[in-house]
Order: structure tokens, then sequence, then C-alpha cells
């Protein structure tokens, strides 16, 4: 039911675009901690900006659709229908795995990136107070590391199309006045290298 309906909603959309401009979208949607569950997260699973979906349902008259697929994301993940909650991105991933729906291309790249990486990063990280600065740098390492692979994915990866730890590091290290404008990071290319492999080695391609 879930797979029809979203199959329905997706008139018109190309969910495999990887072009700069749906990579922009959704970089910036996937960089945030909440979406509004029915009028942000909903748009994006079906592959549609959220400034553009209420034309999208009215041009190809879909509302009936949207309110059906949304009755059943509200169900399964214990939502108030009558209510535009916060909703994790996380969790609308989970749900679509669970009900066999596939994320728009740019979007599950995305996720998948930050939510293999970012998570395990943090929690290695201290709070000691001697720690704080190393921490900053590693989450503006990864944070670069995200934007290379979803803006010059081809530059990150090896021949079998894996995505490289080592290109990506020695990518940020040559470009490090972009991220480290004050003063160069303290971590060695090699370093850095191992800091993405941990999503890198969960098979992370592109």
């Amino acid at each position: 039911m879930p797979a029809a309906l979203l199959g329905e909603l997706r008139a018109g959309v190309d969910c495999d675009a990887t072009d700069p401009a749906t990579q922009r979208l959704f970089e910036a949607w996937a960089a945030r901690d909440h979406w509004r569950a029915r009028s942000e997260a909903l748009p994006l699973l079906v592959g549609v900006a959220p400034s553009a979906w209420a034309e999208h349902l009215a041009g190809r008259g879909l509302a009936g659709a949207e309110r059906a697929l949304w009755s059943a994301l509200a169900q399964a993940l214990s939502l108030d229908p009558d209510a535009d909650q916060a909703l994790e991105p996380r969790r609308l991933r989970a749900w679509a795995q669970e009900a066999g729906l596939r994320l728009p291309a740019a979007l599950a790249r995305l996720l998948d990136f930050i939510t293999s990486v970012l998570p395990r990063a943090a929690a290695g990280e201290t709070v000691a107070a001697d720690e704080v600065l190393r921490a900053q740098e590693r989450e503006t390492i990864l944070g670069a590391a995200l934007m290379l692979v979803t803006r010059q994915p081809a530059e990150c990866v090896d021949d079998e199309g894996r995505y490289d730890s080592a290109r990506i590091a020695r990518l940020i290290r040559a470009r490090a006045l972009l991220w480290f404008p004050l003063a160069p990071p303290s971590l060695s290319e090699a370093e850095m290298a191992a800091l993405v492999a941990r999503w890198v080695e969960h098979g992370g391609r592109r």
C-alpha cells in the first residue's frame, strides 16, 4: 500500500537524479536534525522540495494519495495525524527501509553517510576540555568529506566505485584553507583517512 501510494506521488519525479541542483537540495535538508513530518519529511521521501510540494500535489491531483501516505506514515511512527510534528531523518529512513520504500538516490546517499559516520565519530569523543578543539576539528573534517562526496563524487571513489578515504583525505588537505582558514588541521592526512574510513569500511558506494 505505501509503495503504491509513493509511486503515484512520484509522478513526474526523477528519483535517480544526482545532478548538482538535486544534490544541493538534499544536502541542505540532510544537514538538519529534524524535519516537519508532513510538510517536509513526506515530500522529501517522494523526492520533491518541500517548497514545491503544494504545487506538485495540486497540479497532478494527488491530494488523496498524499493523505493516504501521510496516514500510513503517522500510524507507523506513532505520530499525531492532525499535527506536523518534528521527525528525525533517521526515523523516516528506517521506516522506509522496513516498508520496502526506496528513498531518492541523492537523499539516500547523504543519509547513509551521516548515519554511518557522524554518530560513530561522536560516540568516540570525550568531553574533556583538552579534547574540545580536536572534536570540533573532526566534525569539520567529516563535514568537508560530506560536501566532497555529494558535490564531487567522481573524485572521491576508487576504480571499483567505492568511496576512497585516502582520496577524500587528500582532497581535504589540499583545500584545507576552505575549512581551516585560521590554522591547518592538527590531524595528519593518514588520521583524516582513518576517520573517514569508518564510513568507507561499511561499503559506501557511489
